[in-house]
């Protein structure tokens, strides 16, 4: 772009030499963001366990000197020098291994085509053969109708893992490992239970994955419990999530030992406690939640209005909802206090530890029991100011 004529050359001079360095700088600062940008796609590749990028080391000419010897670390150059490979340690990601083959094999003896008279027997040559069959059956089940003299009816109890199902219990664990483990789509597993022979319809398939998994739903809760109760601490963050047009947000805990997942529609301080007292469902307001609302400097007026209901038992969030209500305490801020309160005393009370270590970043809503910060976020700043 030409310069405007009326720019005196002094000044023109002063401002290609600030082009210069603008477009220096950035290449450097563009250079540095690849740089970076090959350090995070290499730390992905390892994280998910994809092969890295290929050490592949340029071709040099051979060295003609006699004096060196073969295997010599002069005799190829700089270009070929044994690469550095660190030792197996607790980080590295394990790999699974080939499991053994099935015990108890079916045994099927072969004989020779046209056995010439005269021949030897001499014993037996094994060939082992794995196979893996699917078969499609339908069962009948045929229950039995009486009438007692009272003129009741009773009949047949059918099998408990069939109950409230047409289909068996292996179809529905083959449906639910395909979709949820093996990231089939239900339009594929569709389609492939068909080609089977299964005669099922895309509702029933969306039944069985999606309604009736109050069991999982209950390990889940007690996978919470028992990490509350064994883990030596507990790292925690959460992630905003879309669903049906609404926002909201998953919230993770876990552990070194398990993980565990819940989706609401908060991340308030509040709303992790609630998660963390999600397993048990009685609240209960003591000395821990008064000494909570002392800290958090809560007006010693309700304060006084709760000393008073000290030790009271709440059987659901509803009772303790509709307590507060009875009290006059209508402010939002103040209820969410209480309610903070409320569950952090009745998680003491149920056994978990006072100095349980929470590891996260540095929202507020994970500072309650005993907060350390996360080294990777503490060193973001760090790398940001070099």
């Amino acid at each position: 772009m030409p310069f405007p004529f009326d720019i005196p050359d002094n000044e023109k001079s002063e401002l290609i030499s600030k082009i210069l360095k603008y477009t220096t700088r950035t290449q450097e600062e563009n250079a540095q963001l690849k740089e970076r940008v090959n350090i995070l796609e290499q730390e992905i590749h390892r994280l998910k366990g994809l092969n890295g990028k290929p050490d592949i080391k340029p071709n040099t000419p051979k060295n003609d000197d006699s004096s060196s010897k073969p295997g010599d670390d002069n005799d190829a150059g700089a270009g070929h020098q044994k690469r550095d490979t660190g030792k197996p340690d607790e980080r590295t990601k394990k790999k699974r291994k080939k499991p053994p083959k099935p015990s108890n094999p079916i045994r099927k003896r072969v004989a020779p085509v046209n056995i010439p008279e005269g021949s030897e027997y001499k014993g037996l040559n094994l060939y082992g053969v794995q196979e893996i069959t699917f078969t499609v059956s339908l069962i009948q089940y045929e229950l039995e109708h009486w009438v007692t003299p009272d003129g009741d009816s009773i009949y047949g109890r059918l099998p408990e893992s069939v109950q409230g199902y047409h289909f068996g219990p292996e179809l529905r664990s083959y449906v639910l490992h395909q979709h949820h483990a093996c990231g089939v789509t239900e339009q594929q597993l569709l389609e492939s239970l068909w080609d089977r022979g299964v005669s099922i319809s895309a509702g029933e398939l969306s039944n069985l994955l999606t309604l009736n998994h109050d069991d999982f739903h209950a390990e889940k809760d007690d996978l919470l419990t028992t990490g509350l109760f064994h883990c030596p601490y507990l790292q925690v963050d959460d992630t905003g999530a879309r669903h049906q047009g609404q926002n909201g947000y998953c919230t993770f805990i876990g552990s070194p030992e398990f993980a565990w997942f819940g989706s609401t529609e908060s991340k308030s301080r509040e709303n992790f406690l609630s998660l963390l007292h999600r397993p048990w469902t009685t609240l209960v307001l003591n000395e821990h939640a008064m000494s909570y609302l002392e800290d958090h400097n809560c007006p010693a007026k309700w304060r006084k209005v709760f000393q008073e209901c000290l030790c009271v038992h709440f059987f659901n969030r509803e009772s303790w909802d509709a307590f507060l209500d009875d009290c006059g305490l209508t402010k939002p801020r103040l209820r969410q206090k209480a309610s903070e309160a409320m569950l952090y005393g009745s998680l003491l009370s149920h056994g978990v530890r006072s100095d349980l270590p929470i590891h996260s970043d540095g929202a507020g809503q994970f500072d309650v029991f005993i907060r350390s910060g996360c080294w990777l976020h503490a060193g973001r700043p760090i790398c940001a100011f070099w």
